[in-house]
């Protein structure tokens, strides 16, 4: 998906703003848009479903307090756009993960969030905030297991190796979130950043041997989870929690070495007029705020950041609740990644997976 989408804006306002993309590449029309610049607040996302609860929660109530026009760039992997328009960028914030963010953030295409600029950002827990971007929620991130045809407790990654579970193991494909998990993995397996040799020689191990199987996002996870197709693959807990609803007899579990969790929610991108960054720090600090989380949360099944939000979950929200501990071992292996190393390298390290592991089996 592609698009852009105002709210409540007429062709004739739509052309004066100068959106005209060509081939994915940089907005080419830039008459006007000063001028309007606070006008609005410009939005890159994915879409899905996740557009819609952020529009729901966070956006549209914002934009109605504010007296503020929503426009929205939907599709994926939008960081070219980004970087294509570094020096007279068209779009305020990006919906991204803190991998990402601390990548372009390095790069100077986004901006740092501090106490004094961004509204309630003191409010949310150390291990939801990065230099460049603060989570309006977390997804933690482990292993679903299928209960009813693996008897034995699962604890740790490697027991995807198990050859009992042969065929019935599957992996997040690359570029959904498989490179991300493989870091992580590759760092239990005693790897770096910058040496990812372990973790190929395991996985060429995995995929050869136990004939995993590529699960190419949440929805295609969960339709062979409820078919049984597939008993152990790395998945999100809430996701785990709706597939177990829909009748899958599964569970989540958080290994051993540690889990994962991606921080979610928009960075605000830098160079913009200086109103509209003002705007945009209103938005996202907005995002923060303890109800609303709470709110967002209801939809999502993902826990809050805002330390006051999860301290007061209502009773059916308490699921939810997280001990220090267990927030502490859903970051474990991420915050040992080199975020840099991995962007450098990432050209490279999808071609060992593709060479090495997938086309090797």
């Amino acid at each position: 998906m592609d698009e852009t989408v105002r709210n409540g804006v007429s062709r004739r306002d739509l052309i004066k703003a100068g959106l005209a993309l060509a081939g994915g590449t940089a907005l080419a029309g830039l008459s006007g848009i000063e001028a309007k610049a606070a006008k609005d607040i410009r939005i890159m996302m994915a879409g899905g479903s996740w557009k819609d609860w952020v529009s729901k929660v966070f956006a549209e109530p914002f934009a109605k307090e504010n007296n503020v026009e929503l426009v929205w760039k939907l599709g994926l992997s939008q960081e070219p756009i980004v970087m294509a328009q570094q020096r007279r960028p068209q779009w305020d914030v990006i919906h991204t993960g803190q991998t990402r963010a601390g990548q372009l953030g390095a790069m100077g295409l986004y901006l740092p969030w501090t106490e004094d600029t961004v509204p309630n950002l003191n409010k949310i827990h150390p291990s939801f905030r990065y230099e460049f971007l603060a989570g309006k929620c977390h997804t933690p991130y482990g292993l679903c297991v299928n209960t009813k045809q693996i008897k034995r407790p699962i604890t740790s990654w490697t027991d995807m190796w198990d050859p009992e579970f042969k065929g019935r193991v599957a992996f997040p494909a690359w570029g959904w979130i498989g490179d991300e998990v493989f870091h992580a993995i590759n760092v239990a397996f005693g790897g770096t950043s910058d040496n990812i040799e372990p973790g190929v020689e395991k996985f060429k191990e995995l995929f050869a041997k136990n004939n995993c199987r590529i699960i190419n996002n949440v929805e295609h996870t969960r339709q062979l989870l409820e078919a049984q197709e597939i008993w152990l693959c790395p998945y999100f807990g809430a996701r785990t929690e709706q597939a177990a609803a829909a009748g899958a007899p599964v569970e989540f579990v958080i290994p051993k070495e540690g889990g994962l969790s991606w921080i979610w929610n928009t960075a605000i991108i830098a160079n913009r007029p200086q109103d509209s960054i003002e705007l945009s720090r209103k938005f996202v600090g907005s995002t923060l705020d303890a109800e609303k989380q709470i709110e967002f949360a209801r939809l999502t099944g993902y826990p809050p950041t805002n330390m006051e939000a999860m301290k007061n979950l209502p009773a059916d929200l308490k699921k939810l609740e997280l001990s220090d501990e267990q927030v502490e071992l859903l970051g474990k292996l991420q915050r040992q990644a080199d975020y840099m190393t991995m962007f450098a390298y990432r050209d490279q390290y999808a071609e060992r997976w593709n060479k090495e592991i997938i086309a090797a089996k």
